[in-house]
């Protein structure tokens, strides 16, 4: 059976600063690297990985993703690529700050060695990078 990824990180800024910084356009962009990101159920956006692709606007090889729930300040729900996996960012108040788990879901539709690889990488990914330049994002100077 494929597990999720799961990844938390506490983040020492209030929970509607952070959901500032997951739900508005030049905030997302800042820490995922998103293009064309509106916080609506719905609406398609795209992660692009390649800096010069998305500093031109540029959507082209860029990951497809599909705003599924919104629920301020606590929840922001998307797919990501096709086909089709899930990823979930929960917000949670805690002393001092904001607790965020994010689950990358969806991999069971997968046969074990396709996503050994990816599923490595996402962890990484969202561990290492995407979720640590959240923290630096909703941890600045942001009203």
């Amino acid at each position: 059976m494929v597990e999720d990824v799961a990844s938390i990180i506490e983040i020492e800024a209030p929970r509607e600063r952070v959901w500032r910084a997951i739900t508005e356009p030049a905030l997302v962009t800042q820490w995922m690297g998103c293009l064309r990101f509106q916080p609506v159920v719905g609406q398609v956006f795209y992660l692009q990985p390649d800096r010069a692709r998305r500093l031109a606007g540029d959507p082209t090889d860029g990951i497809a993703c599909r705003i599924e729930m919104l629920d301020a300040p606590r929840r922001l729900a998307f797919s990501w690529g096709l086909p089709d996996t899930h990823v979930d960012i929960r917000l949670r108040n805690i002393p001092g700050g904001t607790h965020v788990r994010l689950v990358h879901s969806g991999w069971d539709q997968f046969d074990d060695r396709e996503v050994e690889g990816i599923q490595g990488g996402m962890g990484h990914a969202w561990h290492a990078v995407a979720l640590p330049a959240l923290k630096a994002v909703a941890e600045s100077s942001l009203p």
